[in-house]
């Protein structure tokens, strides 16, 4: 009708012609947003969403981004660093998945002396990513020919994990 209604319409130019400036929904052409590909977009959904596939600068979501895509990423923290909390395949980093995180300090949670990932509990990195020691109460295979996790040396199993 030729007339901008605030808050409704970006522009009007009285026409339903696409690609003279003003969309036949009477949004302005030729920018982010406007749910058209322009020159220079990758992408263009028509939202100013960054959880999507089509992020908020016209650019097609990806991981190292630096936004989390909603069901698809766990995280994204936007750098190259492979070991912090935020893996370079955007998932979170765990106890389990083969990375020692290195952005941690001894006592911070999730804190991890080995990743093997794993959970076995009698190879040399522990289900809980913390090194496996004599007197930790479990026999480490080829290692220990006994733990029985206390320091009497005069029972069953000598403090050094051996067998008396």
């Amino acid at each position: 009708d030729g007339v901008v209604r605030a808050g409704v319409e970006f522009c009007d130019d009285g026409n339903q012609v696409d690609g003279d400036g003003c969309s036949a929904a009477c949004q302005i052409e030729g920018r982010c947003g406007d749910g058209v590909v322009n020159q220079g977009e990758q992408c263009d959904d028509g939202n100013r969403d960054h959880t999507d596939s089509c992020i908020d600068n016209c650019r097609l979501a990806r991981c190292g981004d630096g936004r989390v895509r909603a069901g698809v990423e766990a995280c994204d923290d936007g750098n190259r660093v492979p070991d912090d909390a935020c893996l370079n395949t955007c998932q979170a980093a765990s106890c389990g998945d083969s990375i020692i995180r290195h952005d941690l300090q001894v006592g911070d949670a999730g804190f991890e002396e080995c990743d093997d990932g794993n959970n076995v509990e009698t190879d040399r990195c522990r289900g809980n990513c913390i090194n496996a020691r004599c007197g930790d109460g479990i026999v480490h295979a080829g290692v220990e020919a006994c733990d029985d996790g206390n320091q009497n040396d005069d029972d069953a199993c000598r403090n050094n994990c051996s067998l008396p």
